[in-house]
């Protein structure tokens, strides 16, 4: 049974995106995932949401509170935003 959880844990990590973390010209934080970007929409002590910048796109990413990420929702209705990461 462990080594099963195991597997799958390594497989749910290989699917998840790199993340890293920028600040946008106002000095807020923004997330950056597979070359999209999501602004912080809401933060309670063990969760942070955030929210894609492209208005109306449906992507989400949850964060812990050390910036760890814990799962994401949705899908992107654009294609990515390398520009904005020049």
């Amino acid at each position: 049974m462990a080594e099963a959880f195991v597997i799958l844990t390594s497989e749910i990590q290989a699917k998840s995106p790199a993340i890293s973390f920028i600040n946008s010209n106002k000095g807020k934080p923004l997330l950056i995932a597979d070359d999209y970007t999501f602004k912080l929409n809401k933060a309670t002590t063990t969760t942070k949401y955030w929210i894609c910048t492209i208005k109306d796109c449906a992507a989400k990413v949850h964060t812990d509170s050390n910036n760890r990420l814990m799962k994401s929702v949705g899908n992107h209705s654009h294609l990515p935003e390398k520009e904005k990461l020049v």
